[in-house]
């Protein structure tokens, strides 16, 4: 369990060093600094400095009792309400980067790999928040990207957020089961006709064009073009008049 704490801890921004020093004084309470040396065999010069490095983080407090400086932990969700709060900053600048960007007409490519990048793409549609999501999906390889309960979670918070969808599917036993859902999800799907399969995913929304590939390496392609974009919903229109319900 403390590894499991001190790797998470690390990913939260926390050295190594701060690491050590908080979960002594998560498991011992109160205590000076000649206590704390002791116990993370950090040299006591050093551990004054780790202390005032969580002091300014604001993750610990001090206090006198007679000469002796205490150092203690008074709540640890502090640790959960200062990462929220880089959340929320984090999201308005994004919406900011995005508000200023969206002014520009011209080509906009963004390319990744990988897992995280996959999922965040997927996650950046819940926070622009289009009107409708239109696209091509295949439904089986779009889940090796993506597990199967967050994209439960992911359908709540987009019916939350008011986005409709329609997909186009090709048929699967998986697919069936998904299209049974439809009118409790905000969402209508249609089946392509199977002379006409394809591999990957690809949405459209908001003039942009997101491509998810998840047959070998997970990638991912976005482009805002507002002309590509309306070419592409053109091309969607047509699949969607033809394709059965």
């Amino acid at each position: 369990m403390d590894t499991e704490i001190k790797f998470l801890l690390q990913k939260l921004g926390l050295s190594e060093k701060e690491t050590d020093v908080y979960l002594s004084l998560h498991k011992i309470g109160p205590s000076a600094a000649s206590t704390i040396a002791r116990l993370t065999k950090i040299k006591r010069t050093s551990v004054y400095d780790v202390l005032n490095s969580l002091l300014e983080k604001t993750l610990i407090l001090s206090f006198k009792n007679g000469v002796t400086t205490y150092y203690a932990i008074d709540d640890v969700n502090k640790i959960f309400y200062q990462e929220k709060e880089k959340i929320s900053v984090a999201e308005k600048l994004v919406k900011k980067l995005k508000e200023s960007s969206g002014k520009f007409e011209g080509l906009q490519i963004n390319y990744y790999k990988g897992m995280e990048g996959y999922r965040e793409m997927y996650e950046d549609i819940l926070r622009m928040r289009p009107k409708e999501l239109l696209g091509w999906m295949h439904l089986d390889k779009f889940y090796e990207g993506i597990e199967a309960e967050r994209e439960d979670e992911w359908t709540k918070e987009r019916i939350k957020s008011g986005i409709k969808v329609r997909l186009l599917l090709q048929e699967t036993n998986l697919t069936r089961k998904f299209q049974s859902l439809d009118k409790n999800s905000n969402r209508e799907t249609r089946f392509v006709n199977k002379k006409f399969l394809f591999e990957t995913t690809c949405f459209l929304y908001e003039n942009h064009i997101v491509l998810f590939d998840s047959s070998s390496e997970l990638t991912r392609v976005r482009i805002h073009h507002p002309e590509f974009y309306r070419m592409q919903k053109q091309i969607f229109e047509m699949n969607w008049a033809f394709s059965k319900k």
